[in-house]
């Protein structure tokens, strides 16, 4: 007789984040802004790191009148001993790691035959080795405190395709893909899942600072769903999967992009 598995009958699809604490890098501005917001209303306890010490006064500002349990700290993801020191703190002073976001990210707008090797090597680290960085010493301590846990990585639509004048960034929004999928595989048997959320267009103050540069307009048209994302249309993924209603999806990456990907 062939054995099937049987779901508790009194299990519910849960999706809250409540009494969770969230570690999200770049978490001052754009997607990890909103994640950060998003998680911390659902009831988790987040620490965000970013490099910028300005905006995240302001998000601490904007937890504070809302009554958020946020806690900022400056860190720079392509530096071992600041992310190793940031997280060292988040389990010293806040307790057992439940989640971690990637959410540090940096692009470039110049053609393949003009981009500096300095460049190449800066957005590389930021977006790439700052991702490894920061889930391997996250998933470090997840290990040691023999809970389970989830890591969120952000890639992007240009992970899967091109666009002109941002070979660096796509390279590395490919490698964050194929990192994620490798980090689920070995850190599935300490019930770490690992996933990949990949944004098309969305409204940041990255993506609005590289289409001013480069003259470059976007239109709400050019998606089948008619109109450009939100930084909310990605922090929902992101809790989702942060989430235990999404406790047996590992290994995958979501392209949340309103459709850009099939035209």
């Amino acid at each position: 007789m062939t054995q099937q598995h049987t779901s508790n009958s009194n299990a519910t699809w849960q999706k809250s984040l409540n009494g969770r604490l969230i570690m999200i890098t770049g978490g001052a501005s754009g997607i990890g802004y909103a994640a950060a917001l998003m998680a911390a209303r659902d009831g988790a306890t987040v620490y965000a790191l970013d490099r910028n010490e300005q905006l995240l006064a302001g998000l601490s500002s904007r937890a504070e009148s809302e009554g958020l349990s946020i806690h900022t700290h400056a860190c720079e993801v392509t530096n071992p001993a600041s992310v190793e020191a940031a997280t060292q703190w988040c389990v010293n002073e806040l307790g057992p790691m439940d989640g971690l976001v990637c959410s540090a990210g940096i692009t470039q707008e110049i053609p393949f035959l003009e981009l500096p090797l300095s460049l190449w090597n800066k957005v590389l680290d930021v977006n790439l080795t700052g991702t490894f960085l920061s889930s391997q010493l996250a998933a470090r301590a997840m290990v040691a405190s023999g809970k389970p846990g989830a890591i969120v990585t952000i890639s992007s639509s240009f992970g899967v395709t091109a666009r002109p004048g941002a070979a660096a960034y796509c390279a590395s929004k490919s490698g964050v893909i194929a990192l994620s999928k490798t980090m689920a595989l070995e850190l599935a048997p300490h019930r770490i899942r690992v996933n990949c959320v990949a944004p098309g267009s969305v409204d940041t103050p990255l993506s609005r600072g590289v289409r001013a540069a480069s003259g470059r307009t976007v239109s709400g048209n050019e998606q089948p769903l008619g109109r450009q994302g939100e930084p909310d249309d990605i922090a929902t993924m992101i809790c989702f999967l942060l989430s235990e209603g999404a406790g047996w999806i590992t290994g995958q990456t979501y392209h949340v992009n309103g459709g850009k990907l099939l035209v």
